[in-house]
Formats: structure tokens, C-alpha cells, sequence
């Protein structure tokens, strides 16, 4: 007979289960109690992690007819219950990881540095264990003293167990423990971590190339739409403007590019000939130049007077009604 205890815990479960979006199996193996409770406790109000026996767990799913999800579970498991996305879950908990003791064997994940400044070891034979393990020291007002940085190991090498009794004492925890997913389910799907292990800097990276790939061929295609509107008016102005410039079409917008094509091209004529006939060119084409700046100016001369005697008018008429 089944104890009343698993089938009420199968209860909570099913009910669990049922009430979320997303069903996670994460693999707790090795990670210490108090480091346990407190990554439980970052994800709350995000995720919740429950342990309970496998067969609980693998009944639970039967009931909630989650299928395909219990022959992920390997070895000491817990159950994330979440309403976040699949990728999201995973995300957060990479993003949850905590720092833990080192233990002899371990690799160092990093260059680990005993920094300076004062402990709260007392005085004592430590001392004398520091110093083997290549950490200068010395005693200060009764304490142990770390007097400049000491890298101890080098990332990639062994942390021996003689070491890792010091970092402890010191309390320099140079571990990474965290929740590692092993699978998720949402709406009959099951997706693992290869599937969920996203670099988003590529990802970013791949949709702004895609963008501009087809922006380009939709350029090239002359499809009209908000995106490509802008350019492809950008780009009909200029051809516009360069054929209107090589058939000889004067207007306010080609003037200025015939006249510096046109005085382009008395240089190049001047360079060919001899030099009396080259300077008069020159000073023909300075004059020419000379003229039409003095034009302009007296253009806006005259249309900033016009301009005025119009404010003047005006000016007249409101004291008349005024």
C-alpha cells in the first residue's frame, strides 16, 4: 500500500505541474546545502525549485501527461516550475550561479589572487601554512596580515587540498556552483540545453546581417515599402540630377555642377594650349565667375529689400487699423 504521505506529495505535484508553463529537471548533484536554499532563493518570485523522489516526480508526470520529460532525469534531480519561457529559464540560471569553497582536485575556473590587507585569522600556525602556499604574510595588532597580492593558481591547474584549507580560512570562495539545466517542456515540447545554449551577441549579430542583406535585395529589386522608400528616392534624385547634368539641362539644381564641370573643362583646354591663349582663359573663365557671384549677391540684395519694404507695408496698415 502506498503511504499517504507520497500520494499526497504526488498531489501537489500533479497540481503544480498542471498550473505551470514550463517543467525543468535540473541536475543538483553536488551543490552544498546552504548554496542550494540560496540559489532558491535568487529565482524566487521567477522559477521554483522543488526536490522529491524520482518516482514521485516521474508519477507526477503521469498524471499531468507530461511525456518524454522523465528520461531526462539522471542522477540527483530537482524540478523547476516556472511561467518563463524555456530559453528565459535557462537564461536565469546561468545568470544565478554563486560562489563556493574550493575543494583539493578542483580546477581553478580562474587565476586565483589572495588579496592584500588584513584577515581575521589571529596569530597562529597558519601563518606558516600561508606563507608555504606562496602568500606573503605577516602578523599585525595580533592578526594575520596579507601584505600584497598573491597569486596562489593559475586557471586551468589543480587547487591542492593544502590550498583550498587556506582559501577557506580566508574566506575566499574562488567556485562557480549553479543549477544546470537538463531539459525543459512547454506545450509538448522538450528542449535541452544545445538547443537552449544561445550566444545572443550572435544572435544580434545574424539578424542585423540579415537585415541588411534584405534590404539590399530588396533595393535591387525596387520594392517600395517603409524601409526601402527613402533610399530608393535618394537614389532616383541622383540619377535624375546626373542625367539632367549630362544632357545640358539648366535649372537651379544642375547650375552650379555645369559651371564647375564647364570651368573643369576650360582648365584641362587651358593646360593644352599656349600659355598666352591659357591665361586668357583662365582670366575669362575668373571674370565669369567674378560676374556670377556678384549676381547672386545682388539677387539676395534685392530680395532682402523687397523683403523689408514688405514688413514696412504691413507695419503701415496694422497703425491705420491699429
Amino acid at each position: 500500500m502506498v503511504a499517504a504521505w507520497k500520494l499526497k506529495e504526488i498531489e501537489k505535484l500533479t497540481k503544480r505541474i498542471s498550473n505551470s508553463k514550463v517543467v525543468g529537471l535540473v541536475d543538483i548533484n553536488g551543490i552544498p546545502s546552504r548554496q542550494f536554499q540560496l540559489m532558491r532563493k535568487k529565482l524566487a518570485g521567477k522559477a521554483e525549485v522543488r526536490v522529491s523522489r524520482i518516482n514521485l516526480i516521474k508519477r507526477s508526470f503521469e498524471n499531468a501527461e507530461i511525456k518524454g520529460l522523465d528520461s531526462h532525469i539522471r542522477g540527483s534531480i530537482g524540478l523547476v516550475l516556472t511561467d518563463l519561457d524555456p530559453f528565459k529559464l535557462n537564461k536565469i540560471l546561468k545568470e544565478n550561479r554563486i560562489s563556493s569553497p574550493a575543494k583539493g582536485g578542483n580546477k581553478a575556473p580562474k587565476d586565483i589572487v589572495v588579496p592584500a590587507g588584513e584577515t581575521s585569522l589571529p596569530a597562529g600556525p597558519i601563518i606558516g601554512d600561508i606563507q608555504k602556499a606562496g602568500i606573503k604574510a605577516q602578523i599585525k595588532a595580533g592578526k594575520i596580515s596579507i601584505t600584497e597580492d598573491s597569486l596562489v593558481v593559475k586557471e586551468g591547474e589543480r587547487i591542492s587540498p593544502e590550498l583550498a584549507m587556506i582559501l577557506t580560512r580566508l574566506g575566499i570562495e574562488p567556485m562557480e556552483i549553479g543549477l544546470k539545466l537538463n531539459a525543459a517542456y512547454e506545450d509538448g515540447l522538450i528542449y535541452t540545453p544545445d538547443v537552449l545554449a544561445i550566444d545572443e551577441k550572435q544572435v544580434m549579430t545574424d539578424l542585423q546581417t540579415a537585415y541588411v542583406n534584405a534590404l539590399n535585395l530588396a533595393l535591387n529589386l525596387g520594392v517600395y515599402n517603409q524601409e526601402t522608400i527613402g533610399y530608393l528616392l535618394i537614389d532616383a534624385s541622383r540619377k535624375a540630377l546626373n542625367l539632367a547634368v549630362n544632357a545640358e539641362i539648366f535649372n537651379k539644381e544642375t547650375i552650379k555642377l555645369l559651371l564647375s564641370k564647364a570651368y573643369g573643362d576650360m582648365l584641362s583646354l587651358a593646360s593644352k594650349v599656349p600659355d598666352a591663349v591659357g591665361e586668357d582663359l583662365k582670366a575669362a573663365a575668373s571674370s565669369s565667375q567674378a560676374e556670377e557671384k556678384t549676381k547672386e549677391e545682388k539677387e539676395k540684395k534685392t530680395e532682402k529689400e523687397e523683403k523689408s519694404s514688405e514688413e514696412d507695408a504691413a507695419s503701415g496698415l496694422a497703425s491705420l487699423f491699429g
